[in-house]
């Protein structure tokens, strides 16, 4: 035998690189439920402890994932001694309630000119105090001196042709129910069950629908992704309405009732006893912006069916006239079952903080 000859005796296996197989527990798990993953190789077999793993090329924690958000297609591989296993999807799902949560939107006509308007003011606030379920938006309309929140379709909202608000300052319920302002002597109605009555037999129901928001701030771009899931398949011309509202503002607030005479006024709202006009005054809950058409787009009627979902996402800048970008909320809601815009009332509404989820509830 040469010298540095080597003969196998055949008795020996050459042994090749392992290869990584990812088994996941599931291939659809449901928002903020767990899906786990093993990663099995074909040498050492079960080395998932040892791995790292990746979700939509996130490195996760341990083996495990709740995700937090549905998404259709969700990727997910593992990485052992310095091999990465292939690709695997699982779909993130809603979790639908068996039942929705009946809101109420409250659409407030007001303006920082009109001294009148106080009195809607404190109506909005009762309602808001009596139930987390009134969603209230103040749609500011133009007069002298000109509001600083001017609504650009103000005027044709509150036409005859459209929703009939008679002018400054009205509510509506759900777009087209007027809340009757005149339980006691203008401007401060200290019944608050006057207006608590006209509330109740709008909230004590089912509800067709529910929604939801998810929206994220990237430097002035705001991105939004709102939900509609549906409970019954009994609702037509369903369309979406997408608002920004910001809280947190004041301006001088125009005040008719200073200095008259008033009895058994709500102490916390005597306006009689403010200037007019009243400086600094608190603005909330005002309509910025709609990110969609202000008598809503078109859920297409084929979504609309028993325990389906429907979704619309968007990207938009933020408009010039916000203030602070940390009292941002969107308030959504959708319209349906009327054969025209003022018989077109709201079926539900949602409302959420930039920033944050809301989820069906």
């Amino acid at each position: 035998m040469s010298a540095g000859l080597m003969i196998s005796c055949g008795t020996e296996e050459e042994v090749g690189d392992a290869s990584l197989d990812l088994i996941l527990s599931s291939s659809s798990v449901p928002v903020g439920s767990e899906i786990s993953f093993q990663l099995m190789s074909s040498i050492d077999g079960d080395v998932s402890a040892s791995s790292a793993f990746y979700v939509n090329g996130v490195e996760i924690n341990g083996n495990t994932f709740v995700p937090t958000e549905a998404n259709d297609h969700n990727e997910v591989y593992g990485v052992f001694d310095g091999k990465t296993s292939a690709v695997k999807t699982f779909s993130s799902t809603d979790v639908i309630p068996s039942a929705y949560t009946q809101k109420l939107l409250l659409e407030d006509y007001t303006g920082t000119w009109c001294g009148y308007c106080p009195r809607m003011i404190t109506i909005t606030n009762y309602l808001t105090d009596y139930s987390p379920n009134i969603i209230p938006v103040a749609i500011h309309t133009p007069g002298n001196p000109t509001d600083p929140w001017l609504y650009e379709h103000a005027v044709e909202m509150m036409s005859s042709a459209f929703y009939n608000t008679g002018g400054a300052p009205a509510g509506q319920f759900n777009r087209i129910v007027k809340v009757d302002q005149n339980q006691n002597v203008a401007p401060c109605p200290n019944d608050r069950q006057f207006f608590h009555d006209q509330v109740d037999p709008y909230l004590n129901q089912n509800a067709p629908l529910g929604l939801s928001i998810n929206s994220s701030l990237s430097g002035n771009n705001l991105t939004m992704k709102v939900k509609v899931g549906f409970a019954s398949a009994n609702i037509t011309n369903p369309k979406l309405v997408v608002y920004l509202i910001e809280d947190g503002l004041s301006h001088n607030q125009a005040n008719y009732f200073s200095g008259s005479t008033i009895v058994n006024c709500d102490p916390a709202y005597n306006y009689a006893s403010m200037p007019n006009p009243i400086p600094d005054f608190p603005q909330e809950h005002v309509l910025l912006k709609a990110y969609t058409d202000i008598y809503g787009d078109a859920i297409p009627q084929d979504a609309v069916a028993e325990g389906s979902v429907w979704s619309w996402e968007r990207t938009y800048p933020l408009p010039s006239i916000v203030t602070n970008a940390q009292n941002l909320s969107i308030v959504a809601f959708v319209l349906g079952n009327g054969n025209s815009i003022p018989t077109n009332g709201a079926l539900n509404v949602q409302s959420a903080k930039v920033g944050t989820n809301q989820d069906f509830d």
